[in-house]
């Protein structure tokens, strides 16, 4: 299994500058936008491998990240 990278990392590490807010990112995430995105207890943690492998196709980014 992949190390996780809380969310922020992950925005601070994907973004430049202007970045998105954290609270736009946490609506991504619960809203199945982050392939790779997930919630432990209140913190979201995204996946760097399952994020990187996706395809951009929704369908198959879904399938694919189960």
């Amino acid at each position: 299994m992949a190390k996780l990278k809380p969310l922020e990392t992950w925005r601070n590490e994907t973004f430049d500058e202007p970045r998105p807010t954290l609270r736009a990112c946490q609506k991504w995430a619960k809203g199945g936008h982050i392939v790779g995105a997930r919630k432990v207890g209140y913190l979201w943690f995204v996946d760097p491998e399952k994020y990187n492998a996706a395809t951009g196709n929704p369908l198959i980014d879904r399938v694919m990240a189960n």
